[in-house]
């Protein structure tokens, strides 16, 4: 990989993390559940992800984790499609305590 695909690769990615938390924070808002959002927890900033990512959501003490392929999790449509509904499942499943 060039240093300019290195690049672009970590842009894209940011930009993906990014679009991970404004999802996040809208379906905080909409459900009343104050989560803390984590993702690829572990991972080197650095370090080139090609299979799938962790998008962990943490309530309290309560933590769910959402593996999401790399495809999906950088494309915004395949994100909305594939993922979106993923995580208002955790998020309902940590509000309610189960």
């Amino acid at each position: 990989m060039s240093p300019g695909e290195t690049r672009k690769n970590g842009q894209d990615y940011m930009a993906a993390c990014d679009r991970v938390l404004h999802h996040v924070v809208d379906l905080v808002h909409a459900r009343g559940i104050a989560v803390s959002l984590d993702v690829d927890p572990g991972r080197s900033p650095f370090e080139v992800v090609t299979d799938t990512h962790q998008i962990q959501l943490t309530y309290g003490r309560s933590r769910r984790t959402v593996t999401v392929d790399h495809e999906a999790f950088m494309d915004e449509e395949f994100f909305r499609t594939l993922v979106l509904h993923q995580l208002e499942a955790a998020m309902e499943e940590l509000a309610s305590g189960a």
